[in-house]
């Protein structure tokens, strides 16, 4: 069911901690998928760092609201809560792919608004906007 909470920690560009009453739960957010964090010695990937200082801005502090798609799984195999995450009523994965920090990314199934993410990406892209117009793999 849908829940809010306050941004605790943003790990990357499509993960984050939220504090939900007295816990903090880790959140991989629906759609939505951005370059790697290098971790354990290992280089990130391009753009990687610029998704998370992205995420940052926009959400870290901030009440954000929680909903579960009908149609994914509850959790990953990470633990992480599989949502959708909405700042202020705006979704925030939308917002991010609009930016071009990351790209619509489907795990499984077809999820709510994977046309609307499809179709900001390729606006995205076409404008060379974020990792679409620095990455050379993009």
């Amino acid at each position: 069911r849908p829940c809010r909470g306050r941004v605790a920690a943003v790990i990357d560009g499509d993960t984050i901690k939220v504090e939900i009453g007295t816990g903090a739960v880790r959140v991989r957010i629906i759609g939505i998928d951005t370059p790697e964090i290098g971790r354990d010695g290992q280089s990130s990937e391009c753009y990687a760092e610029q998704a998370r200082d992205y995420l940052d801005q926009l959400a870290y502090g901030r009440t954000v609201d929680l909903s579960p798609d009908p149609s994914q799984a509850d959790s990953d195999k990470y633990g992480r809560l599989l949502r959708h995450v909405y700042l202020d009523g705006v979704n925030v994965a939308l917002t991010e792919i609009q930016a071009g920090v990351g790209s619509e990314y489907t795990y499984d199934k077809p999820y709510t608004g994977q046309s609307d993410y499809r179709g900001a990406q390729a606006a995205a892209q076409a404008a060379g906007r974020g990792l679409w117009g620095t990455c050379p793999s993009n």
